[in-house]
């Protein structure tokens, strides 16, 4: 699997941070979100910034996860990925909004790449952290955060891959949402 270029990263990130409006900022950090999951064997950007027939959701970007070819052939085929530069923490509301397209959409796996993670704990269950449980428990869905201080570890699509089965495991066995330490 294809090493991830640091510089790619730290450029992508830096776009983030230096960008003038909210827009800008989404913009980059879609990019970093497309470039970290095209590395990977058998994930394909289908589209980004879809809007639906109503055009009341929009999604972010959309992956081809061919499952047999993937490293994360153990996430959904149709993989919804959300993007949250924010410099706050992604709350409640955001969350179930994801949610909520993810449930529209039959799809059981969802990936929020929310830079400064999400408000609330694991424990007592509080803010978007209840949201999260929410979705396991009421609608099957399973919302894994990416945040960016594991970005910055990252050197290959392998070790996202691994962090994400990580994740998926600790949601479903411990009910946590596992954040960088």
């Amino acid at each position: 699997m294809a090493a991830y270029s640091i510089r790619k990263i730290r450029s992508c990130l830096a776009a983030i941070d230096n960008a003038a409006t909210a827009d800008a900022k989404g913009e980059a950090l879609e990019e970093l979100g497309r470039y970290l999951f095209e590395k990977m064997a058998g994930v394909t950007c289908e589209d980004k910034n879809i809007l639906d027939g109503q055009r009341a959701h929009e999604l972010d970007i959309a992956f081809f996860n061919d499952q047999p070819r993937s490293p994360i052939g153990f996430l959904d085929a149709v993989l919804i990925v959300e993007c949250k530069a924010s410099g706050q923490p992604v709350g409640s509301d955001a969350v179930r909004w994801y949610v909520g397209k993810l449930r529209d959409r039959g799809s059981h796996h969802g990936i929020l790449i929310a830079l400064n993670g999400i408000t609330g704990d694991n424990d007592p269950l509080t803010s978007a952290h209840s949201e999260v449980f929410t979705a396991l428990s009421r609608d099957m869905v399973r919302i894994l955060i990416l945040t960016r201080e594991e970005i910055e570890t990252l050197t290959c699509g392998a070790e996202l891959a691994a962090l994400f089965k990580r994740k998926l495991m600790l949601l479903a066995l411990k009910r946590t949402v596992h954040i960088a330490e």
